[in-house]
């Protein structure tokens, strides 16, 4: 009974003028999207790729110099763009997308593209996340809306019901029946993403991809049965076919364009993030003054000297045979990682908890987890680029150890202001090269949004059975 009742708003659905001219405008729109996700894509993974390595050629080239004057020299290192941000762009318009690697000071991303964005661009750009959270489910919303309340209307539920049709069946069956037909529109539109992802990446890229890209199909696949089971649990207890649209009309309006700017207004109000000012006086104060006040810079500095002389069994910094010089630069930069450790892992975990309240009014809107477990999936949103940021850290760190060690242990206090090293040692430092986190990773991190997703889902069917139950034939 369920496949007879789902072919019917099937092909009730095709004949339908509304679902042929709405299907064909979404349709249309969601590959032009995917278009111009794949451009963006390669363009910018292009002219970073091109950055990335015209930093290292520079880097590699900057002739004979002091290995401490070149970690000032500094290079760049470009976050790379993730293949699955075609489909969704998440944070990346907002968030820095280049990090300046020198000595002393663990440098916040920079350079976000929406600062060069025209107003027009500020305003949205097209993209197919945006076009599968706010618009399918609009496209549902006029399907379903007179599921039950334009037959009760019609007078043909009461003849449905008086064959003995249980009211179970009709939910479920209509619930497919409108899946069926988004399939017409989601299937065209699966097979041009993949095809976007082949033409935008290597083989190895796009196996490493499609496992998130599944997990997103699945997250989208959730989104829309909730509207489903919302839009068909309206129509069963609306009075009219009007009153149904309305109240649809008004959720959508509450759920996907309200709902979104109260929530960032309410978590940057409720969890307040300190501004640039403010964060790096505190960064120069624990590294002159020690953390929390304790062992300060000129202490810190005499008991390593008296440590490394006490080492090699001399008495003045001048008798040792390596440069006290190098070794003291390397502990000053332990210390200022203690440093950077603390109060950045403070701001991580502000933006983190103002997130995580954000994802807490999911409860009340089903868009909410949608864009939160899709930017996921993409890799584009808050955690990957804090695993960026990590990652750059970490190579920040490792190159300034080569260096300080360089100059510690390859010359002396009476050599040091004449030591150089070459092209040669340039070519020996590692090169930035960014590992993405896996998708078991990418997963737990939007566990909470996908089991969200799922409550909506489930829940809202549930729900559409529960009025379909009560809801009156005529």
């Amino acid at each position: 009974m369920i496949q007879i009742i789902a072919k019917k708003e099937f092909t009730e659905l095709l004949r339908d003028g509304r679902f042929r001219w709405t299907a064909l405008i979404v349709l249309t729109l969601l590959l032009v999207s995917l278009a111009l996700g794949w451009k963006n894509y390669t363009t910018v993974k292009r002219d970073k790729d091109a950055a990335q390595a015209d930093s290292r050629q520079t880097w590699e080239n900057q002739g004979e110099r002091n290995p401490h004057s070149a970690a000032h020299f500094g290079v760049y290192a470009y976050k790379p763009k993730m293949p699955l941000s075609l489909i969704d762009s998440g944070l990346d318009n907002f968030s820095g997308s280049s990090i300046w690697v020198e000595a002393h000071y663990q440098n916040p991303a920079r350079n976000r593209p929406i600062e060069d964005a025209t107003a027009l661009q500020r305003f949205g750009e097209l993209t197919a996340a945006g076009v599968l959270q706010l618009l399918l489910p609009l496209l549902i919303i006029f399907l379903t809306f007179d599921a039950f309340a334009g037959e009760r209307t019609g007078g043909t539920l009461r003849q449905v019901l008086s064959l003995g049709v249980p009211r179970l069946q009709l939910v479920l069956g209509k619930t497919l029946g409108v899946l069926s037909a988004l399939f017409l529109l989601l299937i065209p539109a699966v097979l041009i993403g993949v095809l976007a992802l082949a033409l935008a990446t290597d083989n190895d890229t796009l196996l490493a991809s499609l496992p998130r890209f599944l997990l997103m199909c699945l997250g989208y696949l959730l989104y829309f049965i909730a509207f489903i089971g919302i839009a068909l649990t309206v129509s069963a207890l609306a009075s009219s076919v009007r009153t149904s649209l309305v109240v649809l009309l008004a959720f959508w309006i509450f759920s996907c364009l309200l709902i979104p700017r109260i929530v960032n207004d309410v978590s940057a109000n409720a969890i307040k993030t300190p501004s640039g000012a403010e964060f790096w006086a505190k960064v120069k104060q624990d590294i002159k003054e020690g953390i929390d006040g304790h062992n300060p810079a000129n202490t810190r500095t005499k008991a390593l000297e008296e440590k490394v002389l006490a080492q090699y069994g001399v008495a003045k910094k001048e008798d040792l045979p390596i440069n006290f010089g190098g070794i003291s630069l390397q502990a000053g930069e332990e210390h200022a990682s203690q440093v950077f450790d603390k109060h950045y892992g403070i701001l991580n975990e502000i933006h983190l908890s103002q997130e995580r309240l954000q994802s807490f009014f999911g409860i009340v809107s089903p868009f909410l987890p949608a864009r939160s477990f899709s930017m996921a999936m993409a890799g584009t949103d808050l955690r990957h680029q804090q695993h960026f940021t990590d990652s750059v850290e970490q190579y920040r760190r490792g190159l300034q150890k080569m260096l300080n060690d360089d100059l510690a242990y390859n010359s002396t206090a009476k050599t040091a202001s004449t030591y150089r090293v070459g092209k040669a040692f340039w070519e020996k430092t590692p090169d930035f090269e960014y590992s993405s986190p896996s998708t078991s990773r990418a997963l737990s991190s939007g566990i909470f949004s996908f089991v969200l997703l799922f409550v909506w889902s489930f829940g809202a069917i549930g729900l559409s059975i529960f009025a379909a139950n009560r809801m009156r034939v005529n």
